[in-house]
């Protein structure tokens, strides 16, 4: 399901490229690393090269190469964010108008960087691999929170909305278990809204018992530890009060 990903040819789109093809024969699969990059705000070059290098060893170097030429093309920039260490890669108004020539903007204007970004950034960075993984897995329907921000105005503003077959399931990543009060909050205007039949509450530690026996529509509501489900994958367990069921369930 989802979008089409262009295979990868690791002889054709790395180190070996030939010196004389112009960058500006931009391919189906650089476009969709604007949109992603657009969409998301902002990665970090580990995260371009898991979601459109990842059959392709770092040795051989395409991501690397291709960032690279479409850098100096001037599609996309990096600047270095100083408190994660790392190369932040952003897309520039070159790259901002190849996707609105072909409508592919998602509505919203193109991100402006700024020293303010950094302030969520594990949280946003966090956020990203969820999405990278859900798209290894076949689910690449995805609207990223700055979308849902700018152009959907919506009140209650997941981490993200991931399609799946059909069905809108948001995604709340949590960093730490949160206050009572405030689980509360999330479960009862996810239950009035009902714009979501499912919400994926993915936990980075491991998952207490008290916010499972918390009062929550449990056919709507599900928790899995995030550990879990990076290392387990199609084995890994979302769980409520009242039921569990395996990832690969809705692959």
């Amino acid at each position: 399901m989802g979008e089409h990903t262009e295979q990868v040819n690791c002889e054709t789109s790395g180190k070996n490229l030939p010196e004389e093809l112009e960058v500006t024969d931009l391919g189906a699969r650089d476009i969709q690393v604007f949109r992603f990059i657009h969409e998301q705000g902002y990665l970090v070059y580990n995260q371009i090269r898991r979601a459109f290098w990842q059959d392709c060893s770092e040795m051989a170097g395409g991501c690397y190469h291709r960032m690279e030429k479409l850098m100096d093309a001037g599609y996309i920039a990096k600047e270095h964010a100083y408190r994660k260490k790392c190369w932040i890669y952003f897309l520039r108004e070159k790259g901002y108008e190849e996707l609105l020539r072909l409508g592919l903007t998602s509505g919203v204007p193109l991100f402006k960087m700024n020293g303010q970004y950094q302030i969520n950034m594990d949280h946003d960075l966090q956020v990203t691999d969820l999405r990278i993984f859900f798209r290894q897995h076949g689910l690449d329907g995805w609207t990223s929170e700055r979308v849902l921000k700018e152009r959907d105005f919506r009140s209650r503003i997941p981490d993200g909305v991931l399609n799946v077959y059909g069905e809108k399931v948001a995604i709340e990543f949590e960093k730490s278990t949160k206050s009572r009060k405030r689980y509360i909050a999330i479960f009862d205007g996810y239950r009035r809204a009902k714009e979501y039949p499912r919400v994926f509450m993915i936990v980075n530690e491991e998952i207490k018992d008290w916010p499972l026996n918390l009062d929550y529509d449990t056919s709507q509501i599900w928790f899995v530890n995030s550990k879990d489900l990076f290392r387990k994958k199609h084995e890994a367990l979302f769980e409520n009060k009242a039921a569990s069921f395996v990832f690969a369930r809705i692959l």
